[in-house]
């Protein structure tokens, strides 16, 4: 069974509060693109296996957030939808 992110295929916004302030974040990618200069054109299961997340096998998107109220980033993880 294939699985894919929601938001990285435009299906639903990321709607995450920061958990700083609680204000609203913005989303700025997958985590996986800013872990290099290539990374965003490598195969996406391939970086799921170096980057230090559990994220292939729990079937969640790293995403790195933005907060517009108090400039924290972090991450936060969305869940993959299954493909049937």
């Amino acid at each position: 069974m294939s699985y894919y992110c929601p938001v990285c295929n435009g299906l639903q916004n990321a709607a995450v509060r920061c958990p700083k302030c609680a204000g609203p974040a913005e989303d700025c990618g997958r985590f996986n693109d800013f872990l290099g200069p290539y990374a965003p054109y490598r195969a996406i299961d391939d970086m799921n296996l170096s980057n230090g997340f559990y994220d292939r096998a729990n079937h969640v998107c790293v995403h790195v957030m933005h907060c517009l109220a108090c400039e924290h980033q972090f991450q936060t993880f969305i869940h993959e939808w299954s493909q049937a």
